[in-house]
Parts: structure tokens; C-alpha cells; sequence
């Protein structure tokens, strides 16, 4: 007997089964589909082997009874009825209308297959009791009996039109204002409030403090908030409605507004409105908005001192998605910007950091090199001994025979053959060289390396363990005698990349050395410098690794982010902090945008805040226990509730898998959507919605999947028009592939030929990083009863990129471990008898029913936790983990806003100060005072020592400014102060403030010293005294001296940040439109220098006219910008804020804008003079 064949019998009729074609038609593939199906029943939707087994054989005998002599369909037929009973979710406790259950239906001979079919599909409504029990039964539920008794008692009367009597109770009250709602939606939606819409109402109604409901996709959201913020505001109060988008707000108020009409309540949106029709848009008692508008017009109100929101106060807020809002978002941060010009002088600094960075790079998986560096200038910054100069080392070359001889004496004559000496010496024949260093000076240690060939890095100086091993300077040699150094982890070369920058850095006032290489930073910005510059570093790495079409995207207006993560949204009003968004535009030739000092702000938190316990919001996912638990600890006496659907759900989730090759991963995805847009025997084309986690992946399938389904469209962007996505239902065979932007809030229609072939597809091609996420996305299937199916089909190596490599480990060892388990169940001898018996059966030959339908009962396997699942449990694990530093997150943010509200107050006190408003140049002065504090001094670890500091230091600042100081040093306050004081005509004190913006630097003191030179000359009018115009010429001397100053430092941002392209970048002509305001500049004051130089040698004075700042560019330069404004007219008073931006961001606007800078600077006018002759004055000139 052959031991290793333990079922002889059975193989001997399974190789005879393969031997005769007439009992193998059926293929092995499809009885395995066949396994597939029935598996599906016991791992998806929970039915037990032994219920399977039943219901298998129901079916069969059912097969018997209806089927003549033919069962070749029977296949075909068991396939049709499982298909029906898994895309409409059919438990084994399910019950149709009758009470039957799903077997004793199959077993009911009285029923048709048709009419079998018609009861899986077609549900009804639940009762209010169904409804009522549901919830009552959901454990993380926070109702209690009363609470529903009372909802059953009121929805129920409203529901059967009882006649209700008015008592004065409270519970009456409810009755009539819900009978009233239901009556006005009806009438204006066409519909009547369903009885999960009607209990959710009562949910919020009833409470007394604010209550989250979690309300599935497609049940009707939008409708509770206008029926619960209708019964708000009939009590006389005001209701902010927020939205999870300005799209959703809108259309919301649109489909709404005659519902309100009705009830005699008045409603309005925030959205894309102009201050005037703001003020009235408050006076509503309804307002549709999103939070960042609802922020944005706090801080307008209270920052602005714009006067928005007058007496409206903060009742009662009505939040949709709000989990997305409350936790995704809720520490983010709306600001309205400031400009603040001065912060331009740092865009040299980044451009150094980033050229600086962009000379490290990786030459292996633990490596990193720098630049290369000449090795006899590494050996001399090594060597410690001062009395070592650069030509000592090179005799040291030319003795170890690096260099020939007689080099050093011919490089001392002419240092320019320096290069050329050592062009040709390779990498191996410098070791000598640096093993004669090291025998000279006893401190130097060098480990040496090269690059083989193969690219592999090899030792070439190895040298025994000894106590100096830690002071060796790794150095990898390359040809032409330059070297490299080595670092082995990332704070070594964060440390280097700062010593580099900082040797070109200098804080003026200063002596201006080396001015064409050397970054020059005003000393007022050397505090700001000296606390971030090890961020801004450690951002330009971080922006060399960043994706285009992954974390952002590079629109008309610039580099945009994308919250690819959650939503998938293309945030256009969003940029990175710490120059980051910088260095992407460097890094992509982007237009070069301002670094901002945020001096206002209010967190989503923050404004949920502001309405105390009168939150209440709704979502398709609130999310587990520990997310529902974080709300509740940041919103005081929030209470959640579960609502069941109003019909049975029917989302089939097929089993997920982990694929780890890539390429595997995306050929699998393909195969998948391919299937099911083809039509099997058992049920038509079904459309399908692939969700990937980036636009580039997106756009990697669409290539993928090519000339495979003909029906596909891309959807990844809320930039571009998507209206032919959901301008009509899916059909059979449709195919979008979208980011998360195709997740929350979409709602995608299918015709009824899908509906039927069993609903929407949804492939999620990544794991998303909550459970919430995954939710919304496949929540995008199944909606209002219909059927509908996901599945998640990841690729292991992302989970790695993800940082979750405990997560990859324990997948690969599960595989590992059950390895011999999945090939022991391939060959299954019980499998291979229910495949034999099947096809016997089919083909008649033999009855054995009952022994097949036993041996389906082993063959199907309880649920075991799947690689899948084990992701998602550490997953889940890692999200509840990761709430705890949320938490912390929004402690740190209520730091700052309660340092923000301390500002205000200081703000209102400035206003408060004088009986006029104050100057426009003060309240930006303090505004930067305060950005800046922030950004230097503020400490997240410390609060009550920062709120004591601040109160010190803006109490100080507001003392500086009423004596017409800068409170920052910043010499552009003194320029702006100045300009202020000379459009007001007070000339001495305008000359004062200049004077002292020249005392603080004179090296950036261009605008100050022009200002100055214009101020002298028009405070003696005609009675120029030589004095006079000889200080006005030196003033305009000295501008021209610091308007060179700022080419300089240009010309080096342009240097070190420009793309290697022969192609003109958008930053290349930005940088050209402000080279060019700059030339105009320069050339009005080279014009008024020889003028006033005429004056002087004629004895004349000079006449003075003044022009606004936009006149310094010729009236051509301007036209384009006209002509652009005219053509996009539509689109600007389309009041579409990404149309504006986009037209703000064409080139033709780049020189106005350039020239509004110099404005916000202090350089408000220039001027041009005429020259007049005096006679008085010729004599003067003729005595002198």
C-alpha cells in the first residue's frame, strides 16, 4: 500500500472521471466557482456550514422538481439563484414577507423560481417598531427606554395622521411642529418623511444637549437637517447648517429653499459672498455654509473689524459628515492671509537651502553623500594646525604623487590651472594622499570608499579597531580629485546641509562682502532665521520626496495639496507652512509664492466649540467606540445614536485580499473589474467603481486597463468639470476610476439593467487609514435598498510604505505558516468527491444528493481571520492609538486660540486707543509683531508662560507704536509709518520715520532713502537751498546703492532655485516680472539723480510730482493685464474663488502684484521731477 496516498479509492475514481469526456464537462473551474458561491455564504454573510448544506440541497431537490430529464443547465441555474441570494444579502434567519424563510421558500413547490427571485429582491420598509427595536438593541447606543418610548408615541401619530390634540405639553408640542414639517416637505419635496427620517427628528428634538447620528448613505441626511433646523428655528433661534463642501451647501439651500419659504423661516448660504450681502446672508435665521466660511467670517468679524455677523450669536450648529468634520478636520486651521512683504527677503535663504539639499542623494539604502568637494580643501578644514594653508596640502599631493611635480609652484603663479591639475586623477591613486595626511597630523582619520563599476560601495583604507575609530570623516573619492562625504543616518546630514547654509548666511546691517554668492537677511528676521532654520531644512528633504499627483498637485494657480488620505480633495485654499510649499514650487518651476507669518485663526474645534452643547451632526459613519469617545471628550454632553436604513442593507463585501508583487496587484485589480463588467450565464454587466488611494494610481489603472472595457472615466478632481460623470446613471459595462473624492458625499445613480445583474462594484485599492474611510467608500454601493458589492484588493508593499511593517510581517508569516494547510485543501480527497458527485448528478449517473450535500458541510470552512482582517485589526489598533496624540493635537490648538482671543483683545484696544481708526501701517505692524512672536516664541509643551510672556510683549509693542515705533524692528514699518505721515502732509515727521528705517538697515533702505530724497525736496518747494538738493541726491545715491542690493539677492534665488531646462518655467518669468519692476524702479532713480545733479550745477531747483507707485510701470506693461481681466470677466464675477485665484496667478498680473509689494513696503508713489531754472539761484551758484 503506497503510504503517501492515504485515499487510493478515491483517486482511482477521480483519474477515471478525467479519463472519460462525457463525465468531465463541467469544468474544474467551474465547479471551484461553484465552491466560490457557496463559501461566499458562509464567510460573507455568516451562514453556517451545516445551513449551507441545507440550503444546497433545497436547491437541488427544488432542481429535480422543476427540470426534466436535461440537468446540463443545472450549473447555470444553482449559480443564477446563488448569485440572487448573495447580492441581495439573504441571512439564514432572513424571512420574507410571508414569515417564510429562505429554505422553506426553495422548498415551497407553490412558488415559481421567478416569483423566488422577486422575494429576495423586493423588501419592504421596516416598521416603527422594526426601528424603534433596532436601535434599542445597538450597544454603543445612548438612549434609554423613555427616550424611545417617546419616539414611538410621536412619530407614530404624526405618521398615521392621528388628530392631535393641542395640550400644552411638551410632547404635543413636538406633534404638531413635526406633523407641520412633514406637511411642508411634502408639499415642496414631493414626498413624505420616511419613519427613520421622522425618528432622527425626534432624536435631536428630544435632547436637551447636542446628539450625533449616525444615518447611512443614501437615507436621506439632507432632509432630518432641514426638518430639525426648521423646528429650531420656529423656537426663535439661529441654526448654522455646516457641509462637508461649498458645492453640497449650495445645493442643499436650492433644494430647500421653498421648504423654508413655506414655514416662513428665512435661509441664506455663505458661500462666495461680498461683504454687503454677507451682513444680510447673517440676518437669516438659517445659514448653509461650510466650517472654513463659517470660520473664516468669525475672524472678518472679529479680526477684520469688518462688522459681519452684528448681533448673531451661536445657538444651534447642524453638522453634516461630521465625523469627516470633527475628527479628520477638527484640527484644522482657517486663517485669512496677511500680506506681509517683508518675509519676501527670505526667498534667498530657501533657495540656498534647496540647492543645498539638492546636492546630497542616496548611493544606497543606508548612505548618503554631499557635494563634492576638491580633497586637498576637505583635508585643510580638517586640519587644525593654523599655519596651514590650502598650498601646504597640495605639497602634500605633489610629495604622495597625486599631483606632478612643480604643480603647486605653477598653481601658486596662476590658481586657475587648480582644476585642470587634478582633472585626471583617479579615485584610487588619492589614498596615498590621505594616508600621507594622516601620518603628518595625528588628529585626521579618514575611512576611505569608491564606487565599483557595478555601482556597490567598497572599503579601500581599512585600518584595525582602535579608540580613534568615532573621529574618522568618511569620505567616498571620486575621479578628478574630488571627494564626497558619507553619512549614515539623517541628523548627520541635517547637521551638514546647516553648517553649509550657514556659512553663506549674514544678518544686515553688514559689511556686503561677496554679495553675488552670500545670502543677506535683514537683522529685524534673524530671530525668525534662528528658530526655524532646521525645519525649512529638514522640509526641503522632505519636498524631494514628495509625488506630484500623490500628496499635490500642480494646478493654473500653483502647487495645490491634495487630502488624498480622506476625502481625495484638490484643497485650492490650503498651503504648507515652514517653506515647504516653496520648495515644491522650486522643485516643479512653480510661480514662487510669499512666506506668511499667520496672524489669525480659528480651528474647526475651536468654532464647534463656540455653540457649547448644542452640536448636533450626522454621518453614514461615526466611526467605533474609541473614535465616538474621543467626541465626546473634546464636545461637552454629546450623546451618538445608530439609526437602522429604512430598508434592509444589501452590500455584499467579497472577501478581501493582499496581493504583494505590484505589478500582480494592478493585473489583479484589472481582472476583477473586467469580470464584472462582462456578462456571466447567471446574471448581466454590472458597473463598477475602482477607488485608489492617489491621482497617480488612478491614472495608472485607466492606462492599466487600456482597450479592455471601453466604458471608463476618471474622476480625481473637484477642479475639473465632473458633470458628465453623475449627469446621467451608470449603465452595464461603466467604469469610473476616482480618488476618495468618489467616496463621502457621492451619490452615483445606476440604471436598472445594473440594479439587477446585482448593483454597483466597488474595488478600494488600498487600505484606508480608518475604518470610517472604508466605510464611506463602499457605502457608495448598496444605497436605498438597492443591492451592491465591494471588495478591498491591496498590495502588501504599500502597507510597508505606510509604515506598517509589523502589519506585512505577520501577513508574510501567517502565508509562511498555513503554506501546507491551503495545499492539503487544494487536494482535498472531500473536494474532489463533491466534485466527482456533482457531475455525476448533472449527468445522471448516479442520485448521490444527500452524500454530496454531507460532504459540502466539511468541505466549507468557518470563518478563519484572514490576512485581510488581520490588517484591519492593527489598523483599527493603530487609529484608536493614534487618537490619544489627536487629543493632544487639540489641546495644543486651544493654546493658541486662547493666546489668539489674549491678541484681540490687545486689537480692540488699538481701535479703542484714538477717535479715528488707526493707521492701516499700525495694525499691520502688529498683526506681523504677533505672526512673528508666534512663530519664534511660542512653546505647545508651556501654556501659562507664553500668555504671561505675550501680555508683556504685546503691551510692549502697543507702547512702541504710539511712539511711531516699530515693534519688530522691521525698518519697512518706519518706510510705511513715513509714507503715511507724508500723505498727510506732515513732512518732518514723515523725514523722521524714514530717517529711522535707515538706522535700523541702511543696506535694504532703498524705499526709505527715495522716500526721504522726495520729502526734502517737496518741503522746500521752490526754495531748494543747495543743501537741500545736495541731501536729496545723496539719498537717491544710496537708494541706487541698496536697490542693487535687491538684483543681487534675486539674481541668487534665481540661480540656486531654476530648473536645469531650456524651457522658461513659470518661476522664471515671476522672477523676471520682479527683476523688471525693479529695472523701473532703478531707472526713476537714475532719471531723478541726473535732474537734481542739473539742478545743483545750474543753481535751479527741482519741481516734485507725485504719482501713485503703479505708474512706475510703462502703461504697456499693464494692458495685457487689462485685456486678461476683460476676457475672464464671467468667470471673476462668477464670485468663484478658484477662478479668481486662477486668473490672480496668470503672468499678466505678475508685474501689478509686484508693484503692490512695493506699496505694502512703503512705497506708495514715486515721483518725477522737472528742473527749473532760477536766477537767484544761477547767481548763488556763480558767488559760491
Amino acid at each position: 500500500m503506497d503510504e503517501s496516498n492515504p485515499n487510493p479509492g478515491v483517486n482511482h475514481i477521480f483519474r477515471f472521471i478525467y479519463l472519460h469526456p462525457s463525465l468531465s464537462s463541467l469544468s474544474t473551474n467551474d465547479v471551484e466557482k461553484l465552491l466560490q458561491k457557496l463559501q461566499a455564504l458562509v464567510t460573507n454573510i455568516k451562514w453556517s456550514p451545516e445551513d449551507v448544506s441545507d440550503l444546497f440541497d433545497a436547491l437541488l431537490i427544488r432542481f429535480e422538481s422543476t427540470s426534466t430529464n436535461d440537468r446540463s443547465h443545472l450549473f447555470n441555474w444553482l449559480m443564477q439563484m446563488l448569485h440572487c441570494i448573495e447580492v441581495n444579502f439573504i441571512t439564514s434567519s432572513w424571512r420574507s414577507k410571508s414569515r417564510q424563510t429562505l429554505i422553506e421558500l426553495v422548498q415551497d413547490k407553490t412558488v415559481t423560481d421567478e416569483e423566488l427571485k422577486n422575494h429576495l429582491s423586493k423588501d419592504e420598509q421596516k416598521t416603527l417598531d422594526e426601528i424603534i427595536q433596532e436601535i434599542r438593541h445597538e450597544k454603543l447606543n445612548q438612549v434609554d427606554e423613555k427616550l424611545l418610548d417617546d419616539i414611538k408615541d410621536i412619530v407614530s401619530s404624526v405618521h398615521k395622521k392621528l388628530i392631535i390634540l393641542k395640550d400644552g405639553s411638551e410632547k404635543s408640542e413636538l406633534k404638531l411642529k413635526l406633523q407641520r414639517i412633514c406637511d411642508a416637505v411634502e408639499k415642496t419635496a414631493k414626498y413624505r418623511p420616511r419613519l427613520t427620517q421622522m425618528v432622527s427628528w425626534c432624536l435631536m428634538a428630544l435632547s436637551t444637549t447636542g446628539r450625533l447620528l449616525q444615518v447611512g448613505t443614501g437615507e436621506g441626511k439632507s432632509c432630518i437637517v432641514a426638518m430639525f433646523a426648521a423646528f429650531r428655528a420656529m423656537k426663535g433661534e439661529k441654526v448654522d447648517i455646516m457641509s462637508s463642501s461649498p458645492v453640497l451647501a449650495v445645493r442643499d439651500l436650492d433644494d430647500w429653499k421653498e421648504f423654508y419659504k413655506l414655514l416662513n423661516i428665512t435661509v441664506d448660504c455663505n458661500i462666495n459672498k461680498l461683504d454687503g450681502d454677507l451682513k444680510k446672508c447673517y440676518q437669516c435665521q438659517v445659514v448653509y455654509g461650510t466650517v472654513e466660511e463659517f470660520a473664516g467670517d468669525w475672524l472678518r468679524h472679529h479680526f477684520q473689524r469688518m462688522g459681519i455677523l452684528e448681533n448673531r450669536t451661536y445657538q444651534c450648529a447642524i453638522v453634516d459628515e461630521v465625523d469627516s468634520l470633527m475628527l479628520d478636520k477638527g484640527h484644522h486651521v482657517v486663517y485669512i492671509s496677511s500680506d506681509m512683504p517683508a518675509l519676501q527677503h527670505l526667498n534667498t535663504l530657501l533657495a540656498s537651502i534647496w540647492a543645498t539639499v539638492n546636492q546630497y542623494s542616496k548611493i544606497n539604502t543606508e548612505t548618503t553623500v554631499g557635494r563634492k568637494y576638491p580633497c586637498h580643501q576637505v583635508v585643510s578644514k580638517q586640519i587644525k594646525d593654523e599655519g596651514i594653508n590650502e598650498f601646504s596640502v597640495l605639497q602634500i599631493a605633489e610629495e604622495a604623487g597625486v599631483l606632478a611635480k612643480g604643480s603647486v609652484r605653477e598653481i601658486r603663479r596662476n590658481p586657475s590651472l587648480l582644476m585642470e591639475k587634478i582633472a585626471n586623477v583617479p579615485a584610487d591613486k588619492l589614498v596615498e594622499f590621505f594616508k600621507t595626511v594622516e601620518r603628518k597630523y595625528p588628529s585626521c582619520h579618514f575611512a576611505l570608499h569608491c564606487k565599483s563599476t557595478d555601482g556597490e560601495i567598497k572599503e579601500l583604507h581599512k585600518k584595525p579597531q582602535g579608540g580613534n575609530e568615532q573621529r574618522q570623516v568618511s569620505l567616498l573619492l571620486v575621479n578628478g580629485g574630488f571627494c564626497q562625504y558619507m553619512y549614515t543616518d539623517k541628523n548627520s546630514v541635517l547637521r551638514a546641509a546647516e553648517e553649509e547654509i550657514r556659512g553663506a548666511l549674514h544678518f544686515t546691517p553688514c559689511q556686503l562682502k561677496d554679495s553675488e554668492s552670500s545670502c543677506f537677511i535683514p537683522g529685524f528676521l534673524s530671530d525668525l532665521v534662528e528658530s526655524k532654520l532646521k525645519v525649512w531644512i529638514e522640509n526641503a528633504f522632505h519636498a524631494q520626496t514628495m509625488q506630484m499627483d500623490h500628496e499635490y498637485v500642480l494646478e493654473r494657480h500653483g502647487i495645490i495639496p491634495v487630502d488624498y488620505s480622506c476625502t481625495g480633495v484638490v484643497e485650492n485654499f490650503t498651503k504648507w507652512a515652514d517653506g515647504l510649499h516653496q520648495f515644491l514650487e522650486m522643485k516643479h518651476g512653480s510661480k514662487l509664492s510669499d512666506m506668511t507669518a499667520i496672524t489669525n485663526y480659528m480651528s474647526s474645534v475651536g468654532l464647534f466649540q463656540k455653540y457649547g452643547s448644542q452640536i448636533y451632526g450626522m454621518s453614514g459613519t461615526l466611526g467605533q467606540q474609541a473614535e465616538t469617545e474621543t467626541l465626546q471628550k473634546i464636545y461637552e454632553g454629546i450623546t451618538t445614536c445608530q439609526i437602522p436604513s429604512f430598508k434592509r442593507r444589501k452590500l455584499f463585501e467579497v472577501e478581501g485580499m493582499i496581493v504583494e508583487n505590484e505589478n500582480k496587484w494592478i493585473e489583479k485589480i484589472c481582472d476583477v473589474v473586467v469580470e464584472q463588467t462582462k456578462p456571466a450565464p447567471y446574471r448581466g454587466q454590472r458597473a463598477v467603481l475602482i477607488i485608489c488611494e492617489t491621482i497617480k494610481w488612478a491614472k495608472t489603472f485607466h492606462g492599466a486597463l487600456g482597450d479592455k472595457v471601453p466604458h471608463k472615466k476618471l474622476y480625481i478632481n473637484n477642479n475639473m468639470d465632473n458633470k458628465a460623470i453623475f449627469s446621467k446613471d451608470l449603465e452595464a459595462g461603466d467604469i469610473i476610476i476616482a480618488t476618495n473624492l468618489a467616496g463621502r458625499g457621492t451619490d452615483l445613480q445606476i440604471c436598472d439593467s445594473v440594479k439587477k445583474a446585482g448593483g454597483l462594484f466597488v474595488v478600494q485599492t488600498f487600505l484606508p487609514r480608518n475604518a470610517r474611510v472604508e466605510a464611506q467608500a463602499f457605502g457608495r454601493a448598496a444605497r436605498q435598498g438597492s443591492p451592491g458589492s465591494a471588495q478591498l484588493i491591496v498590495c502588501s508593499k504599500h502597507l510597508s510604505e505606510l509604515h506598517q511593517l509589523p502589519v506585512c510581517s505577520v501577513v508574510l508569516t501567517r502565508r509562511r505558516l498555513s503554506l501546507l494547510e491551503v495545499i492539503l485543501d487544494v487536494i482535498s480527497s472531500l473536494q474532489r468527491l463533491f466534485m466527482m458527485y456533482f457531475r455525476q448528478f448533472q449527468k445522471r449517473y448516479s442520485n448521490k444528493r444527500k452524500e454530496m450535500t454531507s460532504i459540502l458541510s466539511n468541505v466549507l470552512t468557518e470563518e478563519i481571520k484572514s490576512d485581510i482582517m488581520m490588517v484591519k485589526t492593527l489598523r483599527d489598533a493603530s487609529v484608536a492609538k493614534d487618537l490619544s496624540t489627536y487629543l493632544e493635537c487639540i489641546q495644543n490648538i486651544k493654546k493658541k486660540e486662547e493666546m489668539f482671543s489674549q491678541y484681540l483683545q490687545i486689537l480692540s484696544d488699538l481701535y479703542k486707543d484714538g477717535s479715528n481708526k488707526p493707521a492701516e501701517s499700525y495694525v499691520a505692524a502688529l498683526n506681523e509683531f504677533w505672526g512673528m512672536w508666534l512663530l519664534t516664541k511660542f512653546n505647545k509643551d508651556s501654556i501659562s508662560l507664553p500668555k504671561i510672556r505675550l501680555k508683556d510683549d504685546l503691551n510692549k509693542a502697543m507702547q512702541k507704536l504710539k511712539k511711531g515705533e516699530s515693534p519688530s524692528s522691521n525698518f519697512h514699518h518706519y518706510t510705511a509709518f513715513g509714507s503715511e505721515l507724508q500723505k498727510m502732509g506732515k513732512l518732518s515727521e514723515s523725514i523722521t520715520m524714514y530717517t529711522k528705517a535707515i538706522k535700523e538697515d541702511h543696506c535694504w533702505a532703498a524705499f526709505a532713502y527715495y522716500n526721504r530724497a522726495f520729502a526734502t525736496l517737496t518741503q522746500q518747494n521752490s526754495h531748494q537751498d543747495p543743501d537741500c538738493l545736495d541731501r536729496a541726491l545723496e539719498d537717491l545715491q544710496n537708494a541706487l546703492k541698496s536697490v542693487q542690493l535687491y538684483f543681487e539677492q534675486l539674481g541668487i534665488t534665481f540661480r540656486y532655485a531654476t530648473l536645469q531646462t531650456s524651457d522658461v518655467t513659470r518661476f522664471d518669468s515671476h522672477i523676471a516680472a520682479r527683476y523688471t519692476v525693479l529695472e523701473f524702479f532703478l531707472a526713476n532713480i537714475l532719471e531723478a539723480t541726473q535732474k537734481v545733479q542739473m539742478s545743483i550745477s545750474r543753481g535751479g531747483f527741482v519741481k516734485v510730482e507725485e504719482r501713485l507707485v503703479y505708474f512706475l510701470a510703462p502703461p504697456i506693461h499693464l494692458l495685457p493685464l487689462l485685456v486678461l481681466y476683460l476676457e475672464s470677466v464671467s468667470g471673476t464675477f462668477s464670485r468663484d474663488p478658484v477662478k479668481s485665484r486662477q486668473l490672480m496667478s496668470h503672468p499678466s498680473f505678475d508685474v501689478f502684484i509686484e508693484l503692490r509689494s512695493l506699496e505694502a513696503m512703503g512705497l506708495t508713489h514715486i515721483y518725477v521731477l522737472d528742473t527749473m531754472f532760477s536766477l537767484m539761484g544761477f547767481i548763488s551758484k556763480i558767488i559760491r
